[in-house]
């Protein structure tokens, strides 16, 4: 039996290598300014990132787990590039939560209780209400801003419960993210534009949280490379409209040089 093109039975013809049907050069054509947004975003996310890996302690949930999730964030951007829109908005929920979840066990780092290497072992979950999560927050003594629970649930929930409801696939029409396809995957403008404002809106918040506990841990970074503050500073002005908490991160940064 004469075997099938995989480029036509995986609809890659339509996601990735037609220049005239895929649904990945039509959003690249339609999309430069968002394009060059998320090019900046993933170069900030990298920066900030790195100097908290390369500054917390070794095995710190934060940088730790931002070597799992950050093939996340560039699967979210391939899959809706491609057309693939709630799964694009599942992966950006995988990466939020477990980012957040980063921070929310770097309370436990090094507890005799080993809270965060049980998690990571299956032997513990973690909460997935983002009230007790932004309860425990609140509660940490290290907070470097002053913000109460209410200020840290505004932030994270309203991001959490949306990319929540998408993976389980709750209210499918409410935003229809098939509207506008046929049988196979399309670039949908309407699809496109609720899935980028919720890249940033996730990105913003994780922004705010690494805010509250490890600014001095960027500055420290930053004091041994003026290449990557500079890069940091221009991404931070560059983005300001776009993600805000971003460039008050790399501001509380510079307050600590």
């Amino acid at each position: 039996m004469e075997k099938d093109d995989p480029f036509l039975t995986f609809d890659w013809v339509f996601t990735d290598t037609s220049h005239k049907d895929a649904a990945r050069f039509h959003a690249l054509e339609a999309r430069p300014t968002e394009t060059t947004v998320l090019q900046e975003l993933i170069s900030a996310d990298s920066i900030v990132n790195f100097a908290l890996w390369s500054e917390l302690p070794r095995n710190h949930p934060v940088s730790e787990l931002w070597l799992e999730t950050q093939t996340d964030l560039l699967a979210s951007i391939y899959l809706a590039y491609g057309g693939f829109f709630r799964q694009a908005l599942t992966i950006l929920r995988a990466w939020f939560e477990i980012a957040v979840h980063g921070v929310f066990f770097s309370a436990h780092y090094g507890h005799p209780t080993g809270r965060y290497e049980r998690w990571r072992k299956g032997q513990r979950n973690a909460s997935a209400k983002t009230n007790d999560l932004a309860e425990a927050l609140a509660a940490r003594h290290d907070k470097l801003i002053p913000v109460d629970r209410v200020t840290i649930f505004e932030k994270i929930n309203p991001v959490y419960a949306f990319l929540s409801h998408q993976t389980h696939a709750q209210g499918l029409d409410i935003y229809d993210f098939q509207e506008g396809r046929d049988n196979v995957p399309r670039y949908l403008p309407k699809s496109y534009d609720i899935w980028f404002s919720h890249v940033l809106s996730a990105f913003d918040a994780v922004c705010f949280l690494y805010r509250l506990f490890f600014s001095p841990r960027i500055a420290d970074y930053f004091r041994k490379s003026a290449s990557e503050l500079q890069r940091a500073r221009e991404l931070a002005g560059s983005l300001s409209a776009s993600v805000p908490e971003l460039q008050a991160l790399i501001s509380d940064a510079l307050r600590h040089l």
